[in-house]
């Protein structure tokens, strides 16, 4: 149980590194993949929906301590998309997470659903609504999913599953 937490650390820790990296030098008209949402949706669906929802926001307020963006923001995020991936747990299937293009679909919709939900703290400002769900929702749930097929191919060498 305790190095089973430890990895868990190290992988939440690594995410929030290299989502700092992917917001800098791979975001597409400020469009960069979330590799939080891919770490707290992986937890959720081999831990289970609150220890998924606890990793979100301990990630996520981590996350917002090195952003520019106001405090609570990602951990929200998070949190409701661990909430929603949280309905996908199966306790049968949890060597095959992050190996089958099903952990694909479970983190688009817990993306889409996050970032859905976010869209009238990002659109404040912002007059068009159409072009904010587009951009911002759509956008970064396509580059994640995308994302999420590169985790799932690399993974899914390795079993016997797939």
């Amino acid at each position: 149980m305790t190095r089973r937490i430890a990895t868990y650390v190290v992988l939440g820790i690594l995410a929030i590194v290299v989502q700092k990296f992917f917001d800098d030098f791979a975001s597409i008209s400020s469009i960069s993949p979330e590799l939080v949402i891919l770490f707290v949706v992986f937890v959720t669906l081999r831990e289970g929906q609150m220890v998924g929802m606890e990793a979100g926001f301990v990630t996520g307020f981590l996350n917002d301590i090195l952003s520019t963006h106001f405090l609570g923001f990602t951990s929200f995020i998070a949190v409701v998309a661990s909430f929603v991936a949280g309905f996908f747990y199966k306790e049968a299937d949890v060597d095959l997470t992050g190996r089958t293009l099903n952990y694909v679909w479970i983190c688009a919709i817990a993306l889409f659903v996050s970032e859905f939900v976010s869209i009238p703290i990002v659109s404040a400002g912002e007059l068009n609504y159409w072009y904010v769900f587009l951009k911002f929702t759509v956008g970064e749930t396509v580059y994640t999913a995308l994302l999420a097929m590169v985790v799932v191919f690399v993974n899914g060498r390795k079993s016997r599953y797939v």
